[in-house]
């Protein structure tokens, strides 16, 4: 071979690593996967609650991080069981997926989003006071799920026993406020946007927001994807993250995308902002003592803590998002 032939065959090899460099300067290590992974994550229902999601989601930061996101809405029940099975990668129900970490469900807590999620007691319009209510039926997501357990306490606060109710179990916020709505039921607990919803369908607001509320939203998995693929989970956190601080920092955009997600009127979506998501947590965290008097609250089995939140990987997301600002 010549000296020719040998100089351009080096020249050649050159602008091809030169090539490569330039890529890897551009494009971030995450974004050079060399496929998009498909994921599912489940959620109990379609509210403003899940909202961290739909931002993830619409604004690309779950792609970002190499994920193609499939949201799906099932029983709690049925989603922590495909999240044991590895069906789907995380679920965004929270409090009925807690109580079955409770019970002895190999999952973890790894983000929460909303600490703190805001409900009010909605009834009939032909209830006048909450004695009124003796004997009548209560409708809920799932017997002991988060809208169960903050009706009973609001309707303790106000002197009401609540095993004096039957609850109904009908599963999605939009039907509990449709049956309010049409008589199905007496009582239901609601959070925005279908307290409103069901106000102006001639049903009223008997109490609320409660001075307690549950945890409404936030990241959970299985032990064993923690224990397998950590960096995976960790991606899918700083995808959350992400999202929180978008909601947190941009009002207008995050009621845009809610009214993409969420069959509601601008102005409901703006009242739910204001409302609930500016107190959504940018650091994904609850502090032990919080999380203690939510299992306290549960009345559940008691389990080490350990066994119920693992927030190591969302503080490691939360410094990796700090430096690369």
């Amino acid at each position: 071979m010549s000296a020719a032939m040998l100089t351009d065959r080096n020249h050649y090899w050159r602008w091809i690593w030169l090539a490569f460099l330039v890529n890897l300067a551009l494009f971030p290590a995450e974004a050079l996967h060399a496929q998009i992974q498909k994921i599912r994550i489940s959620t109990s229902s379609r509210s403003n609650t899940t909202v961290a999601y739909y931002i993830a989601v619409s604004k690309g930061f779950f792609r970002e991080k190499g994920f193609d996101v499939e949201l799906i809405q099932t029983n709690p029940r049925l989603g922590a069981m495909a999240l044991m099975n590895g069906d789907i990668a995380f679920t965004g129900s929270f409090v009925s997926t807690v109580r079955g970490i409770l019970q002895g469900l190999p999952l973890k807590i790894v983000l929460v989003a909303l600490p703190k999620g805001v409900y009010y007691l909605i009834v009939r319009p032909e209830i006048k006071d909450v004695q009124d209510l003796r004997g009548k039926k209560l409708g809920v997501s799932t017997l002991k799920g988060s809208d169960h357990l903050v009706a009973e306490e609001m309707l303790r606060a106000k002197g009401f026993n609540p095993a004096l109710l039957q609850p109904i179990g009908l599963g999605d916020t939009s039907v509990r406020a449709q049956a309010i709505a049409t008589g199905v039921v007496d009582v239901v607990a609601l959070s925005p946007p279908h307290d409103l919803i069901a106000q102006q369908m001639g049903a009223k607001v008997l109490a609320g927001p409660p001075e307690v509320g549950m945890p409404a939203s936030g990241m959970i998995t299985s032990d064993r994807l923690l224990k397998e693929n950590p960096q995976m989970v960790k991606r899918g956190l700083r995808a959350l993250l992400k999202a929180n601080r978008f909601i947190d920092e941009n009002r207008q955009e995050t009621t845009r995308v809610l009214l993409h997600w969420v069959k509601q009127t601008p102005e409901i979506a703006a009242r739910s902002y204001d409302l609930e998501l500016k107190t959504i947590r940018k650091d994904g965290q609850m502090t032990d003592a919080e999380i203690e008097s939510f299992i306290e609250r549960l009345g559940d089995k008691k389990r080490p803590l350990d066994e119920v939140r693992d927030f190591s990987l969302v503080r490691q997301a939360l410094k990796e998002l700090e430096a690369n600002k």
